[in-house]
């Protein structure tokens, strides 16, 4: 959504509608970088976000709490100015994106004593100046005339406004009378959505949005908060997106150098299969070395010998080491597998999970590996009509735990057979045994939170949660299981009657 000063205009009409006389408590910097003074008003506590570098750079009423962190000193410093004061009003200079929000107290002798905090918004130099007497006493960027050539802005000196620019609305029909009137300011917004997201909204009609749906609503406040979350919303996906693409790249640089070693041992596996050939040389070398009547050609021959039957011992040797990293580097491949389907699974908040789980795959030491922040949560819940709870675990540490953890020895344990796929856990309550329509349809979750949960019909093994143990140096959830039993099933997700929810207690 792009500003202009109309806009801006509008922005300080409502805030000084809104929020004029509300109390100062607090000043501080939210966990995202943005400068906030947190207000007391008609019996509620609110937070005014400044956020000079965002696109655009705008001003918000947030519920974010302030963070305790030691701050920037501008903060600082705007803290031990404002607290205690009270918004004595809003206003924005007409053509420009700046607003003034004058603070202010008074004595019991009636006497004021008042304060600005001027905020720029304008794309790329935004900036929040603090000024008492039109002097400069902080500012979140500092600079001077060598370094703008225009004005320069630091404590001590002379607040200087910024240079008006270009006028340039969004509507340009509007004649200059119109634009700098109040009547603008005080009208209901056009509103335009494209998709159910905010595109633009404007005090007039605006050209070019013939395709989006178009509203009249009141708040440009309520309208950047929704923009704002649509912003922070669209970053972060951007961001585990982001994410998911680099743990994929990792898993195929794995899987590669994992195939590679497997290629490496198969090429020794197979020069130790015909090692005899070397014991045949070195017996041939002894058997003619009465033929070589020079000493130094004897000597040089028993070397050779030597050194073949060396070779032949340490292949033979070698084969029993060859089978297990074989093995290991197979169950490695069935880890990539497993954790390639978690990356696409797993939803933006359990990527984390992910790549703790991932880090236990690469071949570092322990103490080289990153501790993931992990949220302790339930797994998902089903309840039955006949009192089971069915538990479904949503990204490799959480199958882990409710396997090792959550379930109980004579719990049921569900996986999809061969296929990467989510466990699930049976559970009864007074220990009894589960009914088969139970069983049924905790296969059918098994299937539908797997990698085949598209196919007609798939596999399921089930066994007690005693006959299941962790592989040993594998990333969590990879496991060995014996004693199963086979349900072929139709992948089948939560009901509208019978949805899966994060069980009591879930954070």
């Amino acid at each position: 959504m792009r500003t202009d000063a109309l806009l801006i205009r509008r922005l300080a009409f409502e805030l000084d509608a809104r929020y004029r006389g509300a109390k100062v408590r607090d000043v501080g910097m939210l966990a995202d970088g943005r400068t906030a003074i947190e207000l007391w008003s008609r019996g509620r506590t609110l937070r005014l976000a400044i956020d000079i570098f965002g696109t655009p750079p705008l001003v918000e009423i947030v519920d974010d709490e302030l963070p305790i962190a030691v701050e920037p000193g501008f903060i600082r410093a705007v803290g031990a100015a404002l607290r205690g004061t009270a918004l004595l009003g809003v206003r924005a200079r007409k053509g420009d994106r700046l607003l003034r929000f004058v603070f202010g107290t008074r004595s019991r002798f009636g006497v004021g004593d008042e304060i600005d905090l001027y905020v720029e918004l304008v794309p790329r130099f935004g900036n929040v100046v603090l000024v008492k007497r039109d002097t400069v006493v902080a500012a979140a960027k500092e600079f001077s005339l060598a370094e703008n050539g225009t004005r320069a802005v630091q404590a001590g000196l002379p607040y200087q406004l910024p240079p008006l620019a270009p006028r340039a609305a969004l509507a340009p029909a509007l004649t200059d009378d119109e634009r700098d009137g109040e009547a603008l300011v005080r009208a209901p917004l056009y509103v335009y959505r494209r998709d159910g997201s905010v595109v633009q909204a404007y005090p007039a009609p605006l050209d070019g949005f013939a395709d989006a749906a178009c509203t009249r609503e009141e708040s440009l406040l309520d309208l950047v908060g929704e923009v704002r979350r649509a912003q922070v919303g669209s970053a972060a996906h951007r961001r585990a997106a982001q994410r998911r693409h680099a743990f994929a790249k990792r898993l195929d640089e794995r899987e590669r150098k994992t195939r590679a070693e497997l290629a490496a041992l198969d090429a020794k596996r197979r020069e130790a299969a015909a090692r005899d050939v070397l014991r045949e040389e070195g017996e041939a070398i002894f058997a003619r070395l009465y033929e070589l009547a020079d000493e130094a050609a004897r000597d040089e021959a028993k070397e050779r010998a030597t050194a073949l039957f060396a070779r032949y011992k340490k292949l033979g040797t070698s084969l029993p080491h060859i089978e297990e990293r074989e093995g290991a580097l197979r169950t490695a491949l069935h880890a990539i597998e497993e954790l390639r389907w978690e990356v696409e699974r797993a939803a933006d908040g359990d990527l984390d999970d992910v790549e703790s789980a991932l880090e236990a795959l690469e071949p570092r030491p322990k103490s080289a590996r990153a501790n993931a922040k992990r949220r302790k949560r339930t797994p998902l819940e089903e309840r039955t009509a006949h009192g089971s709870r069915i538990l479904v675990g949503r990204s490799p540490l959480e199958n882990a735990d409710l396997t090792f953890h959550v379930a109980r020895p004579s719990d049921l344990w569900f996986h999809a057979q061969n296929i990467p796929g989510a466990h699930v856990i049976l559970q009864r309550d007074d220990r009894s045994a589960a009914p088969e329509a139970d069983i049924e349809r905790a296969a059918e979750l098994a299937a539908f939170y797997s990698k085949a949960k598209n196919a007609p019909k798939v596999p399921i093994d089930f066994t007690e949660r005693k006959f299941v143990r962790a592989q040993r140096n594998a990333p969590p959830g990879l496991v060995w299981y014996t004693h199963p039993r086979t349900l072929t099933v139709v992948p089948r997700g939560p009901s509208t009657n019978s949805a899966l929810r994060p069980a009591q207690g879930d954070t």
